[in-house]
Formats: structure tokens, sequence, C-alpha cells
């Protein structure tokens, strides 16, 4: 029994760690001047992440892909917006992921190595680089099965991992 224990915590280790099941959602803990803050969710089924969200949200729930007008000013402004970065971010990063043979048995260190390979939506660079951080959090809380939505502090310059983090439900 002891030689089995031991085989499988080898094995674990070789492959690398399951993702559990379950929703995982990361919100940055402060509002930006116009009223949102940047929110990922992820959805992991079988050890597989199936869905990624990314996009912003107001105080009351509302998602700024869903705001006309925001997503006309902000086309206006950068040439891109809320509406086109919700698509194409989480698209990119599903895209890698099914480059790379998916999820299941991955561990940090090859969903870091899949990040920089998202490319970066113009016009979105501060969205996108929250966007990376809030996937490896996110990934991390899948790792152990903490599920839940957290709110999280984000520096805009990019470090390996946000301060600290609240879970809120």
């Amino acid at each position: 029994m002891k030689k089995i224990i031991l085989y499988l915590i080898m094995a674990t280790s070789i492959l690398g760690v399951q993702l559990v099941d379950g929703y995982y959602v990361a919100q940055e803990a402060e509002y930006y001047w116009d009223g949102y803050a940047s929110i990922t969710s992820i959805r992991v089924k079988n050890g597989e992440i199936v869905e990624v969200v990314a996009d912003l949200v107001d105080k009351k729930g509302n998602l700024a892909s869903k705001d006309k007008k925001y997503n006309e000013q902000m086309l206006d402004v950068t040439g891109t917006n809320f509406r086109k970065f919700s698509v194409e971010v989480p698209q990119n990063f599903m895209d890698s992921l099914e480059e790379r043979g998916g999820t299941a048995g991955t561990s940090m260190e090859t969903v870091d190595f899949q990040l920089p390979y998202i490319d970066i939506v113009a016009g979105a660079t501060t969205a996108s680089e929250k966007f990376k951080k809030m996937m490896k959090f996110l990934v991390k809380k899948a790792e152990s099965g903490e599920t839940g939505k957290y709110k999280i502090n984000i520096d805009t310059k990019i470090d390996t991992k946000p301060k600290k983090s609240k879970k809120i439900f």
C-alpha cells in the first residue's frame, strides 16, 4: 500500500497538477476612473479549462462589453473596445491551450509558458496584461480547488503575482 501511494505521488509530480473542476473569478479590487474594474473568470471541467471570460465590470455588475456608448467612445480613442477585447483575448488563450494540448495534467509552469503567446489587443495593452496576471491567479486557485470569486489588487506594471486577494463569496 505504501508503495502505491509513493508511486501516485511520483506520478502526480511528474505529470503536473490536475486542475479542479469549478468556477473561478478574479476581479480587480479597485475601479478605474470610469467606474469599471477588470474581471476574468474560468470554468474547469474534467480538469480542463473549458471557458474563459475577460471583461470590465461596474459596481452594479454591468459588463463594459455590453455598454454601447462606452464601446463607441473607446473605439474612437484607442481603435479597439471591450466588445472586441472580451472575444479576442479569451479566444487567444483557448487557442494557445489547444496548440499545447490543453490543461489536463498541466502545472503553473506550463501555463506561465503559454501566457506569453496570448496576443495583446492593440489599444488595450493594460487590460491584456491584467488578463494574463488574473489568469495566473485563477489557475493557481484551480490547482488547489479554491472555487469562488476573488477581489485582487493588481498593479499596472506587471509582476508575477497580485499583492493580495480576498474571497468575496
